[in-house]
């Protein structure tokens, strides 16, 4: 069943043998999440700084009726994150101890084959992808397996299904994705935020936080 799934999505598969790999280090994307079970919905845009270990992901996020906006900014060097609610303003600060992980396919994922997204017969009208299954703890501290699809040639990502034990299965998908960072300010969080001396961060957008800043 699961193969059949794999091939009505991804249509013909290529003999070829895929190899783990690690994405870019700078890129930034358009992300959609979807999960039936829950009536939810995520559209929301990524940034990912492997240089400066650090994302931000603007989202829109919709469960049933209920409708919420943040921007969310994560600092891995400094283990802190911040949350801001786009309606209110309100920004909340909280430490973490998640370690940093480079975007890309894990070491221990089994490749499935090597696919083309739409018709290998048209130049331009095709995408050829590597499809990975593997194991993975979720946040609600559960074992889950995966499917990634990741481009072949530069090792963007594509796609990510989980299914979880409970029978809840997330949709991930990117869109537009881009090299590099547009605008390195993303990374830096508003001045609500912060209680103290305003965080000097907003003078280094391409490095790390002083560590004697106060929050």
């Amino acid at each position: 069943m699961l193969f059949f799934v794999i091939l009505f999505l991804f249509g013909t598969t290529v003999a070829q043998t895929p190899k783990p790999c690690t994405s870019p280090h700078q890129w930034e994307a358009r992300v959609h999440s979807s999960n039936l079970n829950f009536d939810a919905d995520l559209l929301g845009r990524f940034s990912y700084d492997s240089v400066f270990q650090r994302t931000r992901i603007l989202q829109h996020v919709k469960v049933g009726r209920t409708e919420t906006y943040y921007d969310i900014i994560s600092l891995y060097q400094d283990k802190l994150a911040f949350m801001i609610d786009m309606k209110t303003a309100k920004c909340s600060r909280f430490n973490f101890d998640q370690p940093w992980r480079d975007f890309g396919i894990q070491s221990d994922a089994t490749p499935l084959g090597v696919a083309y997204i739409g018709s290998s017969a048209l130049s331009d009208a095709t995408l050829l992808v590597t499809i990975w299954t593997g194991k993975e703890i979720i946040p609600i501290n559960e074992t889950a397996r995966y499917i990634d699809t990741w481009t072949q040639n530069s090792c963007l990502p594509v796609s990510n299904i989980v299914f979880e034990p409970s029978g809840s299965v997330n949709h991930l998908r990117y869109y537009d994705v881009t090299l590099g960072i547009n605008d390195p300010n993303v990374f830096i969080p508003p001045e609500s935020c912060f209680t103290h001396e305003r965080h000097l961060v907003q003078y280094f957008p391409f490095g790390t936080l002083r560590k004697n800043m106060l929050f």
